[in-house]
């Protein structure tokens, strides 16, 4: 048996996740027509923050794992366009595995080569290469 992904806060009762969308949908209407009324846009952050508070039930999931459902649940786009996208919610792609980037190794900053010497007087050569002191 898998652990459940969402809960009550009260008793930490399991909830379907079925039944988690069909009451966050519920409570997003709600919420999403207070925000119209006050002429107000929300985040994704912000909304999921408050169907979690408001209906009691809570998940450990990503946001962006189940806010796509519970707004594609709503049936009703004026609504869904008045949420905007967090930047980093919009930029992570929304399935449920995430490959992880590898570290590009750093870049090194060259130091300047050092000097050439004449070996003949020791003193610095010019761009030529001719030490104009011996040569």
């Amino acid at each position: 048996m898998s652990a459940p992904t969402a809960y009550r806060l009260g008793d930490g009762a399991p909830v379907t996740i079925d039944s988690a969308r069909a009451i966050w949908a519920a409570v997003a209407r709600e919420v999403l027509e207070e925000a119209d009324r006050r002429h107000t846009m929300l985040s994704h952050s912000d909304l999921a923050r408050q169907l979690q508070l408001r209906s009691g039930v809570y998940t450990k999931t990503p946001v962006a794992d189940w806010l796509p459902a519970v707004l594609a649940a709503l049936a009703d786009t004026e609504m869904v366009l008045r949420v905007r996208p967090d930047a980093q919610l919009a930029a992570r792609p929304a399935t449920a595995t995430v490959t992880r980037r590898q570290r590009e190794p750093a870049q090194r900053k060259r130091s300047p080569a050092p000097p050439k010497i004449c070996p003949t007087c020791f003193m610095q050569l010019p761009a030529s290469g001719r030490c104009d002191t011996c040569g």
